[in-house]
């Protein structure tokens, strides 16, 4: 809602599935006018976070990623866009991350499948990292920090430039429900 824009470039040669969803997830307005509800400083800003909020884009594909076994050479350091999931098996459909720090990267990488960097609007993504928060859960927890703008943030729309290349929908293994 500031006006900024954040691009960023993907991988599709290193998380095929994770790509396609990505891109079928914009195409179908998953990412349109969603209320950003998860950021957590020097660690990860969650755009799509989907907890809390209605399901329109709850499903998940299989992780690509090391712990899955699924070699994905992409290094997770700082500006890294990656698919949120169970880190073991499965990723979110929709629900990805960048991360905001080399060291947030070296802590997730082979859990969770990376498939794009930001390579421009570094300071958009800056901005929505150092915005003011408050904690919404756990409330009394050190894992699992969502912490919320106190003033509504919201990714308003998200295009994807194919340069003519045609991608299929992805392979969803469930809707969530």
């Amino acid at each position: 809602t500031s006006g900024g824009i954040i691009t960023v470039e993907l991988y599709p040669e290193a998380a095929p599935n994770t790509v396609r969803s990505f891109i079928w997830a914009a195409s179908e307005n998953m990412y349109e006018n969603r209320l950003i509800k998860r950021i957590v400083p020097g660690f990860v800003l969650q755009p799509s976070y989907c907890y809390f909020d209605e399901k329109r884009c709850d499903y998940m594909i299989e992780g690509e990623f090391a712990a899955n076994n699924i070699d994905n050479p992409i290094k997770m350091e700082k500006y890294t866009v990656a698919m949120a999931g169970d880190g073991e098996k499965e990723a979110h459909g929709c629900e990805f991350f960048i991360t905001l720090t080399d060291e947030a990267g070296e802590k997730l990488q082979g859990r969770f499948a990376p498939f794009g960097k930001v390579i421009d609007g570094f300071e958009e993504v800056d901005r929505l990292a150092n915005v003011e928060l408050v904690r919404v859960y756990p409330k009394d927890m050190d894992n699992a920090v969502v912490n919320q703008p106190v003033k509504d943030e919201f990714m308003l729309h998200v295009e994807v430039e194919t340069f003519g290349v045609e991608y299929e929908k992805p392979e969803i293994k469930y809707w969530v429900k």
